[in-house]
């Protein structure tokens, strides 16, 4: 569950004059307006607040609309986010740029007051009805994993497919409520995000498909150190998600249907991993199948987050 949150739009444009139009035109439609002057800062400040949209100045002295597209089509945080430019000349030629660069959509500065607000309702509403994300993370969901699964088996390059789970975590849900819940989500996709790009590759891949669901792709031979770092700093924060009497105890006390206490253990963390090492990826559901009937594996087996990874050498198992 969920608050309610206004829509966030960030504006990259250098004219001071064009800041405040373009703030006041958004803000009185009950957006929620990020302005900022160069792109460089605008980009630093991306993934620690990500938008729904983004409209910025095409060539500017401190703002270039083709490195814009670039860095944040190339991140699956911000892929799907819609991009606008504003352009000073609406020339086939600078239209073909921004659009073989990755943006959505274009308006003529001078067309402002007659197309803003039609262009940026228009990129929401067709971003709502195509965009595959998880409203809590704003990672990419479902349809979004099987595409990149199936991409991966086309491919046919080595990789490794991950199903991380948070055990007990419906538990952890009852006992402190889904806001406290939906943070102990975002947090953990915040630590598989960092391990991947402090070890992985800018090819690999991270959805949210459901609950505490994560799967990301990642290439085998950084896999252990991904792994390991997650695990490593997800058991190093958890504890402060928890208040501390539940800490001292080690667990939580929660009632089940039938009134009966149950003693729960700190929220634990276990991986599944599937490889195409040693016998080829077939299909997504193949992959899916592997990496969760690892990880519920890993739940079995330890006491203590976990990962597990095939080794089996053929396919299909015996």
């Amino acid at each position: 569950m969920t608050e309610d949150k206004k829509t966030k739009i960030l504006v990259i444009v250098e004219d001071q004059h064009l800041q405040d139009y373009l703030a006041a035109m958004l803000i009185g439609e009950n957006y929620e307006v990020k302005i900022f002057s160069r792109a460089d800062a605008a980009l630093n400040d991306l993934e620690k607040d990500i938008p729904d949209l983004i409209i910025s100045d095409f060539q500017s002295a401190h703002i270039n609309g083709i490195e814009i597209c670039k860095a944040v089509r190339k991140s699956f945080l911000f892929s799907l986010i819609p991009l606008i430019f504003l352009l000073e000349d609406s020339s086939h030629l600078e239209k073909a740029k921004l659009i073989y660069a990755g943006g959505d959509d274009c308006i003529q500065k001078s067309s402002l007051e007659e197309e803003l607000l039609l262009r940026v309702k228009l990129n929401l509403f067709r971003i709502s009805r195509q965009q595959d994300v998880n409203p809590v993370t704003r990672l990419p969901g479902q349809a979004s994993l099987l595409k990149q699964l199936q991409k991966s088996i086309d491919a046919k390059a080595q990789a490794a497919v991950c199903h991380l789970d948070l055990y007990k975590f419906r538990e952890f849900n009852q006992r402190y409520g889904f806001k406290k819940g939906d943070e102990v989500i975002r947090y953990t996709a915040s630590l598989i995000t960092a391990s991947l790009r402090y070890y992985g590759g800018p090819a690999d891949f991270l959805a949210h498909p459901s609950s505490d669901n994560f799967f990301f792709i990642t290439s085998p031979s950084a896999l252990e150190e991904i792994v390991h770092k997650i695990i490593i700093d997800f058991d190093a924060g958890i504890p402060l998600f928890y208040e501390a009497q539940d800490i001292k105890r080690g667990l939580i006390l929660i009632k089940n249907r039938k009134g009966d206490i149950m003693k729960i253990p700190i929220l634990r963390v276990y991986i599944g991993i599937a490889t195409n090492e040693h016998f080829p990826f077939v299909e997504p559901a193949q992959i899916i199948q592997i990496a969760s009937e690892l990880k519920d594996f890993a739940q079995k087996s330890f006491e203590k987050s976990m990962f597990a990874k095939e080794r089996r050498k053929g396919w299909p198992f015996s």
